[in-house]
């Protein structure tokens, strides 16, 4: 690795790159930046918020009081603000109690929350399912792929 002394000396390490692994990089930024803005607009990975819209919308809206919460003081600094927060809610529907357990960052969940439900009121969900979808590291990984294919396209062979 050279020697750097100086931002000059950063400047001609940067430039020594091939082209096509900055016009790689610009396709990077452009790819993660319509990555971001779809996902606030909720055109992507919004399913809980458009399943929440639609229950409120049918009015499958059920109130649950919370009957337990334990939280776990999250390693390595052991401090109240990187608490995590596990409560256990219950319900009532026809007559028949369910519980509900929902896990909350940083802030304790409130005692009373509102579920909503599609169908089946078995299965409901919360504003706390909100942001929580097993695909989302795609989101990292779709610009670093068209960083990629650009980059071998436009023929960059070092």
């Amino acid at each position: 690795m050279a020697n750097i002394n100086n931002i000059s000396d950063i400047w001609n390490l940067f430039k020594e790159y091939d082209s096509s692994v900055w016009f790689g990089i610009l396709a990077a930024l452009i790819t993660f930046v319509i990555e971001i803005i779809l996902c606030k607009r909720g055109i992507i990975f919004a399913k809980y918020e458009k399943k929440i819209e639609k229950a409120k919308k049918a009015g499958k809206v059920i109130t649950a009081k919370m009957i337990n919460c334990r939280y776990e003081d999250r390693e390595p600094d052991n401090k109240t603000a990187s608490r995590m927060y596990i409560a256990l809610y219950e319900y009532t529907f026809d007559g028949i109690k369910r519980t509900k357990q929902i896990v909350s960052t940083s802030v304790k969940p409130p005692y009373t929350i509102s579920l909503y439900y599609d169908s089946n009121p078995k299965k409901t969900f919360s504003e706390y399912d909100v942001g929580k979808n097993p695909f989302f590291f795609i989101l990292y990984i779709i610009p670093i792929l068209v960083a990629y294919f650009v980059i071998k396209m436009l023929g960059f062979n070092g």
